[in-house]
């Protein structure tokens, strides 16, 4: 298994810093780095620089194609994948679209081939999109994932990859997993659980079968979440909220607390995957000695 780190611009961080940053995760044993995209070009860039200062593998996961035009996006990565040596991943996903996803998808990644040559992931995470990148793709990248699901993932990507008389091992499997190491833990629980409750809440009138509610549903969380929907409704703020997320749950998606416990967290959650991400969550500051901090306490054991 491969353990590569993620940084996203919740971490206040300089050119400099990001330097700094990339050659200190060769250094720890990382294998790779990765940030999150929304409609804007930056991340690339931040992809090219870390390639530059570490000559680690990078990548992007997943780039919501609401936000981008194909043209666009095979462009900005085909010019990174040149500027990493050929050491680029792309990743996309559907975002915020919500006719016939999985059509998109699929004439997504068949209009990306011919102008990108590096390897293409699929945001996934129900069975379709699963099948799908077993099917066409060269990865699936999960996210907030349960050992258990990571499992489950796995063989909704193999039916996919076998229908299409692949080789279930070529497709990759990918996840972030969030890890909030603060020596305050309450600091660094309240921070996590904010973090899940940006994903795992439904916006009200949603489809809670849908998305990530429904993805966190699959696991087995309906009824918690129900609950903690029903009290923002009513009026609860945020720290109420994040103070009654049951920690059972938060531990079977991430890590918080102190270092000392969070290689190992990390660990278990990683079981099954071929590429872990080590995804930094930001508790009391945001700099580059918080980050440091934290890679350093989940780096790849020697």
């Amino acid at each position: 298994m491969e353990i590569g780190l993620g940084v996203d611009t919740r971490y206040a961080l300089s050119e400099d810093d990001q330097r700094l940053l990339a050659r200190e995760a060769a250094t720890l044993g990382y294998a790779s780095l990765w940030t999150p995209i929304g409609s804007t070009p930056e991340p690339f860039g931040i992809c090219a620089l870390w390639h530059e200062s570490s000559r680690l593998a990078t990548g992007i996961a997943v780039a919501p194609l609401s936000g981008w035009s194909i043209a666009d996006l095979a462009s900005i990565a085909k010019d990174t994948y040149r500027r990493c040596a050929g050491r680029f991943t792309l990743g996309i996903g559907s975002g915020r679209l919500t006719a016939s996803p999985i059509r998109v998808m699929r004439d997504a990644v068949d209009a990306l081939r011919p102008r990108f040559p590096g390897s293409v992931y699929l945001g996934a995470l129900g069975p379709q999109m699963l099948h799908l990148a077993g099917e066409r793709y060269d990865g699936a990248a999960l996210n907030w994932c349960s050992a258990e699901q990571v499992a489950w993932s796995r063989e909704r990507v193999a039916e996919g990859a076998r229908q299409a008389d692949r080789d279930p091992r070529s497709v990759a499997i990918h996840e972030y997993i969030r890890i909030c190491v603060d020596e305050d833990e309450t600091a660094a629980r309240t921070a996590f659980a904010k973090m899940v409750m940006t994903y795992a809440l439904a916006r009200p009138g949603a489809d809670k079968t849908k998305g990530y509610r429904g993805h966190f549903a699959r696991m087995g969380f309906g009824s918690v979440l129900d609950e903690l929907e029903s009290r923002r409704g009513a009026g609860a703020s945020e720290d109420e909220l994040a103070a009654r997320f049951p920690d059972k749950f938060l531990r079977r998606v991430g890590y918080w607390g102190p270092p000392k416990g969070a290689r190992g967290a990390f660990e278990k959650l990683a079981a099954g995957l071929d590429t872990a991400v080590v995804r930094l969550v930001p508790a009391r500051r945001n700099d580059l000695a918080a980050a440091r901090f934290a890679m350093t306490a989940c780096a790849p054991r020697s």
